[in-house]
């Protein structure tokens, strides 16, 4: 057997973890009128062959339970949730607290650990800016995709490289159809 595959690519032997801003991911959808179908089939894409090591969604209970009933259980198949706590505000709607600084976390001590070569970020919050600085300075590469809108430049610019998602393409690849 040889040892040289001249139809391999480096990417091929990268590792990738994704992180979803859940909730800001739920928003972007419903703004845009889609229901989804498959994340991970989107995240997959958008790995470019690289070996998916887990795809992380972080939200709330009350959102995800939305979003099951919305978009059914399949759409969120393969992906693994955290969650973080839902404090019920006096107007009956829903705060998240603590959902933002899991997902900087995990991002950051997955990078750390060297559990994987490339992580990949589903969001819009430039919040998160600054951890995918963080996970460069561990030697990590970093893709973000921005979902039915495009990325704030700040995020954009902390990334190594930027894809944006839109309805139009996320209809025609089948993630997601027209609610």
């Amino acid at each position: 057997m040889p040892l040289y595959n001249p139809g391999a690519q480096a990417i091929n032997f990268q590792r990738a973890m994704i992180f979803v801003d859940g909730t800001n991911l739920f928003e972007r959808l419903k703004g845009s009128k889609l229901k989804l179908v498959s994340l991970k089939n989107m995240c997959v894409h958008f790995c470019q062959g690289r070996q998916i090591v887990r795809i992380y969604l972080y939200t709330v209970q009350p959102h995800l339970e939305k979003a099951k009933l919305e978009y059914g259980e399949s759409a969120l198949e393969g992906v693994r949730i955290v969650f973080g706590d839902a404090v019920s505000k006096s107007d009956g709607n829903i705060k998240e607290k603590g959902v933002d600084a899991l997902l900087v976390a995990d991002l950051v001590y997955h990078a750390a650990a060297k559990n994987f070569d490339h992580a990949i970020l589903v969001s819009t919050d430039t919040d998160f800016a600054h951890a995918l600085k963080r996970v460069e300075d561990f030697g990590c590469r970093t893709s973000l995709i921005s979902v039915c809108s495009k990325a704030p430049d700040r995020l954009r610019e902390a990334a190594d490289e930027a894809f944006e998602a839109s309805s139009q393409v996320i209809v025609s690849h089948g993630w997601a159809k027209d609610a």
